[in-house]
């Protein structure tokens, strides 16, 4: 099939390895990893492995679980344990194990404690060793995991799947569908149904990967040329000296995924969806990257290279780095974190300008954000997660100061103009995907763009190859370069790169003949051809218009010579004398006719001997939208034939006649020159004159500029206005976050906030506190499935689902209710609907006040003052209370039925009685009034009449009363009445 068909007939050896199903979640996981294998048919060739996280819902024996639903032999991973096809491996929770060389390895711990992501690692590992033959599926579950994963699985050729809405968390999958890490989005069923498809293609589809890399395979096969054409002229980007290996692996994979067994097929598929070409320009950009990527390197960059680069500067001066293929920005903020740390509290007054480039806009965009998930800041260590991160809505954001370090922009590093003057370039894992004639040429950019001594760091997989001349190696390891100061002047970058006539008449995407390594098959005819050239090649030497040496052939020592001074290799500074004229005259005529043009000359040498000389210039054919032009120029050198005897005579006369022939070509030769001459000074007379026409239009040009820039002068300074307007507004905006965030997370009550579809999307630390939950099993869950449903409360539906609607805010709904971990709770629901336009969002902020111990407190105290109340009525003994007034506040039943009074009557009345007698009322009172100012106890006698007329004799005794904070508040006391008998009047 046009050179990569899928079904080839032609038969190779049957590839040995098979294809391995790794399948990741967390919870909700199993439930979906079972409808997927309930589905699955138990022979399809493929080994199966199951990651998961510990999900409390299935603490018991998976195994018997997928059993009970496939016929596969169901294994837990073990250290050195073979993978078999046809097999279900499970890996054991909280451990940490990769596939290598068909067999699992147990890791052992980290030294330094990171984040535990099972299926990152796993799928990453898969990717890395069994590149396309990986196939990755990302189920139900909310912790961060699964996305870089899967992201490494699609860069090395791999497929991925995710499930879709019938996943009971949302969290992982869609973390993984944002990234663009997924290739199909499907129920478990439908995944199965897809699995089953790939298991009947997965034979043809290694057969054509194994083709690839075949010599018979034409790399300028015409529907390939066709379709990177295509790319070229929706995307702008030319793909042509990529390795074709790569973006054949790509296509491959993009037909796999389509149902598509020919690549013309794929081609008028393509016609007629072009978003399917941007599908595969997505695929053909390798958008992987991770912060702080490599430790060894991030720690010899902080300790080394950037002290190094800052001690190079001047006060005041701007450091300046360049990441080109910077994907989605990690790399860049990576950088600015890192010099943001070594300088310390200099970091404020230092001018530091990253500049990151990427072809791919989707990529730029979301590096411009600078949010990212929890999953891609996982590995981050806690430190600098707290220092420049904020967390916003479930992800971390870049903080504004390190933002503002890093400038964005879509760039191609091959054909755009390059940054300059940069300390620093750091480009990893971009030149293994470039052929070496694009490798040469983004090196040769590299080096104008750096600051002399300034540094380049590549990939552990990349080198500067035939460029040693531009750069010196610091770091064999780290692949870490600095700069040549001294390296040639050809060193140069070119800005236009152009393909030969026949590769753009033809559309062809074929490499020249120094792209490709040299075979070791050379034929017996071409080893003789090269000798013959090598030994019989005339002198001859290639040179452009401006007749400068492009290549050398042949012996050229008797022709041309190094010239004097500064070297150059310029054809007619490098001419021997007598030679530049005519080499000049003859290279002209040859530009002007097309055609050859030769002159040949019989001079005497130094040994007084003639010579014949012959010069030939030829031009040689170039692509017809070139600009440059090439010639051939071919010297010959003999003897003249010797003379016999009978035409000595005639020897003078030839001569002469030959001087004579000489003359009249100089005649010639001048009269042609100053013919022209004569044309080129009409000609620019003539440009003189349209000059002078368009000078004086461009005067006119320039006074509209001048006034247009006056206009423009007064639009830039409302801009600047309201930049700053706008900038000033954005610190609000920052400073209201802030604020907004420190109080969420420091007030005492829980808060939670909902989506639309009631699913938690943040939660403050004191809802975890309380209700003792963690991160990841709140954040992205249904609030009814919180806790194991433990939330799913018919009166919080009510106010959720049918309250809430209907009203925009809701104030002290109380909701009791009884979990089972945590007992009994009695809360206080505060909710407010709202609308954030910006994003078309709709949220619940719904308040939680737990106001269980208040209850029990209240209810203690009313028990306690109903047992006081009691106790106080039952006693035999009068009670009474004053308050601050000296009023009675309380006064027991044993007191009012003495007096006969109703409490009512007794309540507010002074505690100086009515019925005292008339001779001890002035007594009492100065008693009680002298106790009440010196906040002393009192005990008095004094007669009270009763009923019958008759006085009784009264002892009252009183303590002054205070309250928890030591405050006075009245008195309390009781009252008894003596017998006379007992105890006389005082």
């Amino acid at each position: 099939m046009d050179g990569i068909s899928v079904s080839s007939s032609r038969k190779l050896k049957k590839n040995q390895s098979f294809p391995i199903v790794a399948i990741g979640a967390s919870s909700g996981g199993m439930e979906a990893a079972t409808g997927l294998f309930r589905h699955l048919p138990h022979q399809l060739g493929m080994a199966f492995i199951y990651i998961q996280h510990a999900d409390p819902a299935y603490d018991g024996k998976p195994e018997a679980i997928f059993k009970q639903v496939t016929q596969m032999p169901v294994v837990e991973a073990k250290d050195k344990l073979a993978i078999q096809p046809d097999h279900l491996y499970l890996i054991p929770p909280n451990r940490n194990m990769i596939l290598k060389e068909g067999k699992f390895h147990l890791l052992l711990k980290p030294k330094r404690p990171q984040a535990f992501l099972p299926i990152n690692q796993f799928f990453i590992n898969l990717a890395e060793n069994y590149k396309e033959k990986t196939i990755g599926i990302l189920l139900s579950g909310n912790p961060p995991d699964g996305t870089l994963g899967l992201k490494a699985i699609k860069t090395e050729g791999g497929i991925t799947f995710a499930q879709d809405k019938t996943a009971r968390f949302q969290g992982m999958v869609k973390s993984a569908i944002s990234e663009d890490a997924v290739d199909l989005v499907l129920p478990p069923e439908r995944i199965a149904e897809e699995l089953s498809k790939l298991a009947l293609q997965q034979e043809n589809y290694h057969t054509a990967l194994e083709l690839i890399s075949e010599k018979d395979i034409q790399d300028g096969d015409e529907h390939l040329n066709q379709l990177l054409r295509i790319i070229h002229r929706l995307t702008g980007v030319d793909f042509s000296h990529y390795k074709l290996s790569t973006i054949k692996r790509r296509i491959i994979r993009r037909m796999i995924l389509l149902n598509i067994d020919t690549l013309e097929e794929y081609l008028e598929y393509l016609k007629q969806h072009t978003n399917q070409v941007h599908q595969l320009y997505q695929d053909l950009l390798i958008n992987v990257t991770s912060f702080f990527r490599d430790e060894e390197s991030t720690d010899y960059l902080k300790k080394d290279i950037l002290p190094r680069i800052l001690k190079s500067k001047l006060p005041g001066e701007s450091i300046r780095l360049w990441v080109p293929a910077c994907s989605t920005g990690q790399e860049a903020y990576s950088l600015a974190m890192l010099i943001v740390e070594v300088l310390g509290e200099k970091a404020a007054a230092s001018n530091v300008q990253i500049f990151a480039t990427d072809l791919s806009e989707l990529a730029i965009n979301k590096a411009r954000l600078g949010i990212y998930s929890q999953d891609e800041v996982a590995l981050v260590v806690p430190k600098r997660l707290q220092l420049f991160f904020n967390k916003i809505d479930g992800s971390y954001r870049i903080i504004k100061s390190i933002r503002d370090m890093c400038v964005f922009a879509t760039h191609n590093v091959i054909k755009d103009p390059p940054f300059s003057k940069v300390d620093l370039i750091s480009c990893s894992n971009l030149m293994i995907y470039l052929e070496p004639v694009l490798q040469k040429k983004m090196l040769a950019t590299f080096h104008y763009s750096i600051n002399s001594f300034g540094f380049l760091v590549l990939g552990k997989s990349e080198s500067i190859g035939n460029s040693s001349n531009l750069f010196s190696q610091i770091d064999k390891k780290l692949k870490i370069f600095v700069k040549k100061k001294d390296a040639t002047s050809k060193a140069s970058f070119e800005m236009n790169y152009v393909l030969s006539g026949k590769e753009k008449e033809a559309g062809s995407f074929q490499r020249n003949s120094f792209s490709k390594g040299k075979t070791d098959d050379i034929d017996l005819d071409e080893s003789v051809d090269q000798l013959l050239m090598k030994k019989f090649t005339p002198a001859c030497v290639v040179v452009n218009q401006d007749l400068d040496i492009i290549q050398f052939r042949g012996s050229t020592g008797a022709f041309l010579e190094p010239a004097p001074g500064k070297a150059s290799l310029n054809l007619l500074k490098m001419a021997r004398t007598g030679l530049g004229f005519e080499l000049r005259n003859i290279v002209h005529k040859a530009s002007k006719s097309g055609k050859e043009e030769k002159k040949s000359w019989t001079e005497t040498g130094k040994d007084t001997k003639n010579r014949e000389i012959s010069i030939e210039a030829i031009p040689i054919k170039n692509d017809k939208d070139s600009i440059e032009k090439y010639f051939l120029v071919i010297f010959h050198e003999g003897l003249p034939e010797a003379a016999s005897e009978t035409h000595l005579s005639f020897s003078r006369d030839k001569r002469v006649k030959q001087l004579e022939a000489e003359l009249t070509g100089l005649r010639e030769d001048l009269r042609s020159i100053v013919e022209s001459q004569e044309a080129a000074n009409e000609e620019l007379q003539s440009v003189n004159e349209e000059i002078v026409s368009s000078n004086e239009e461009l005067q006119s040009i320039n006074e509209e500029l001048e006034t247009s820039k006056e206009e423009l002068e007064s639009s830039n300074e409302e801009l600047i206005t309201i930049n700053q307007e706008l900038q000033m507004r954005n610190e609000q905006l920052a400073e209201t976050q802030e604020y907004s965030e420190a109080v969420f997370t420091t007030i005492r009550e829980s808060l939670l906030i909902l989506d639309k579809n009631l699913r938690v999307k943040n939660a403050n630390s004191c809802f975890y506190k309380t209700f003792g939950a963690t991160i990841e099993e709140t954040e992205g869950k249904l609030i009814y499935d919180l806790g194991e449903k433990q939330w799913d409360i018919p009166i919080l539906r009510e106010l959720l689902e049918d309250i809430i609607p209907r009203n925009s805010m809701v104030s002290d709904f109380e909701v009791r209710h009884t979990f089972p971990q945590l007992g009994e709770k009695i809360m206080l629901l505060n909710a407010r609907r709202l609308v954030r336009k910006l994003h078309s969002e709709h949220l619940i902020l719904l308040a939680i006040e737990d106001i269980t111990a208040f209850r029990q407190a209240s209810q203690l105290i009313a028990e306690r003052e109903e047992w006081f109340h009691s106790m106080a009525d039952n006693s035999p003994m009068m009670i009474w209370h004053t308050d601050l007034h000296r009023k009675n506040s309380f006064v027991n039943k044993a007191w009012l039925e003495y007096r006969n009074m109703s409490f009512d009557e007794a309540i507010g009345k002074s505690w100086l009685e009515a019925g005292m007698h008339p001779d001890d009322k002035k007594r009492v009172e100065k008693v009680f009034n002298d106790s009440f100012s010196r906040r002393t106890g009192f005990t008095v006698t004094y007669r009270l009449i009763r009923e019958d007329r008759s006085y009784r004799t009264i002892l009252s005794k009183g303590e002054p009363n205070y309250n928890h904070a030591r405050e006075f508040t009245g008195y309390i006391g009781s009252c008894v009445e003596i017998p006379e008998d007992m105890k006389p009047l005082s």
